[in-house]
């Protein structure tokens, strides 16, 4: 299969209102999981038919719940063996699907505050307010997931040479699939970036993703070391249409380069494989302790 044009200029509308309903699986996974470092606590996961709070504890019983991008519902699974699945289709206001996701909470028992204040978008009208007319194509929400799905299928087998805490996650505020790798080490976060960087960047990281970028700009890659290594805006990667953003303080890769490339995930790797050997000439990671040797798979006989 070709990757798939993501482009949110051709699907706007679908690209908003799946961005908002990830944003409520999110927001009931922050209030229901207790911290993690670098908010691991509040990520989001893929799974083969759109995203997933993974499952998160309710006192001693659990919840998970889903976006199912086939059946166009929102599903809440608890763990007593009850569900709750919200329609979303035929298309409905943002405020309807968070009332009635918030009424199947309740129905659950799952004492649980979702916040109707979107995160790290510039449209912050309240989710329970926003009665506006909404759109929600499936076709483009699956298409969606095809991206996110060879993305992080690459970042999946890219990751095992990686001995350090690594993982790959679905980020609702901005709404994009992250491959994170951990050194180990703690490290002073900014003083000047907020209070969700306070936390964030606490520790020596590298972050690779894909954005999807809005109406105006087009969806890229990015990745960038923390602490930055000094002379970052300088420094040349792979492949050769990669740049540093003085704007984002990161390295982008538009993601169409990758997508009409002879070997999307070549591109891609290139991109990553040039992010990883900064932080050992770079950054100064120990390189023996965080290569790993992988299992020789053992041929079928």
């Amino acid at each position: 299969m070709s990757w798939p044009d993501l482009n949110v200029a051709n699907w706007a509308g679908t690209k908003r209102s799946l961005h908002l309903y990830a944003q409520m699986l999110g927001k009931i996974r922050l209030a229901l999981s207790p911290p993690q470092p670098n908010w691991m606590n509040t990520a989001l996961y893929l799974t083969a038919r759109g995203l997933t709070t993974g499952i998160v504890p309710c006192e001693l019983s659990s919840l998970e719940a889903r976006i199912d991008v086939y059946d166009s519902a929102i599903v809440l699974d608890h763990s007593d063996g009850k569900q709750r699945r919200i329609a979303l289709l035929p298309v409905r206001t943002v405020a309807d699907v968070y009332a009635t996701v918030t009424a199947a909470l309740k129905e659950l028992n799952v004492a649980c505050f979702v916040s109707p204040v979107p995160q790290e978008v510039p449209d912050t009208t309240p989710l329970d307010t926003d009665r506006r007319p909404s759109e929600y194509v499936p076709t483009e929400a699956q298409r969606w997931l095809h991206g996110f799905t060879a993305t992080a299928a690459v970042y999946e087998r890219w990751r095992s040479r990686f001995f350090g805490r690594s993982g790959i996650q679905v980020w609702w505020g901005a709404f994009d699939v992250a491959l994170i790798l951990f050194s180990g080490k703690h490290v002073k976060p900014p003083s000047d970036r907020g209070y969700l960087m306070k936390y964030d960047l606490d520790a020596e990281l590298m972050n690779v993703g894909l954005y999807l970028g809005d109406e105006k700009n087009a969806p890229f890659f990015f990745g960038y070391v923390y602490p930055q290594p000094h002379g970052a805006e300088n420094l040349k990667l792979q492949p050769a249409q990669a740049s540093w953003s003085m704007q984002l303080s990161e390295w982008i890769l538009p993601y169409d380069v990758v997508r009409t490339s002879k070997d999307p995930e070549a591109t891609l790797v290139a991109f990553i494989d040039s992010i990883y050997e900064l932080c050992f000439t770079k950054a100064g990671w120990d390189r023996a302790a965080l290569s790993y040797d992988t299992p020789h798979r053992r041929a079928r006989t």
